[in-house]
Formats: structure tokens, sequence, C-alpha cells
């Protein structure tokens, strides 16, 4: 997935990455991780339970641009709130996430301290001295 970004790179190409097998198989890993101790109930586990049927469709709803995000849930209680994504969305935001970091790696500067491999606090403050 490594490639040099260049100054255009059309839609349709992002999205291809985004609904590639390895974009796409690396987001389900990390979503079945990330929600392996979810409720029974969750939407995850209709997910998992029929992933190989979903792969495809998403892919192509994907490929076509007619994936639509649903909309985020917010569970409130009584110590602090819950913004939730739906299991596909958060799939999906994964594949994204995966793809434009990538992307984006070799034009976004390394002093960006916020970005994972970047040093984060300790790296800004060693930077600054």
């Amino acid at each position: 997935m490594a490639t040099k970004p260049t100054t255009f790179t059309s839609m349709s190409t992002l999205l291809e990455k985004i609904a590639s097998d390895e974009a796409i198989d690396t987001a389900y890993l990390w979503l079945c991780k990330k929600r392996q101790h979810y409720h029974p109930n969750a939407d995850v586990w209709q997910v998992r339970r029929w992933w190989h049927e979903k792969k495809p469709l998403l892919q192509a709803q994907i490929l076509s641009g007619n994936f639509q995000f649903r909309e985020l849930r917010l569970i409130r209680g009584e110590e602090k709130s819950i913004e939730w994504w739906s299991s596909l969305d958060a799939l999906v935001l994964k594949a994204m996430t995966i793809v434009l970091t990538e992307h984006l790696k070799l034009v976004l500067s390394p002093r960006c301290f916020h970005l994972a491999g970047n040093g984060g606090l300790k790296g800004a403050i060693a930077y600054s001295k």
C-alpha cells in the first residue's frame, strides 16, 4: 500500500484502496479485537456472523460511492457520555484511516507530533528544547 502521494490522486483510486481486501481485512481484524467484549446484543456480532456475505456488499458500496454512514449514537451514562459508531461504520472509518495515513505520510511534517510515530508530547518537548 505504500505509494508516494502525488499532487492529485483520483477519488476512485482512494476508494479502490479503501475497499481493497487488504484495508478491509485489516479494519475487520481491528474491529473484532476492539469489540470482542461487547454486549451479546451489539451489532458487531451480526457483522462477524455474516461477514462472508457483508464484506463483498460493503466493498461494492464503497466502490460505487453509495456507502452511507449511519447516525452517530450518543449513549448517556451517569458519569460520562459515549459517542458510538455502528460496527460497519467503525470498520469503514478504520479502513479510511489506514489508507489516508499511508497516503499522507510523505507529505505531512514530522513535526506533527499528534500523529502516531512522531513522538507525541515527549517528541514535541524534546523538539522545543
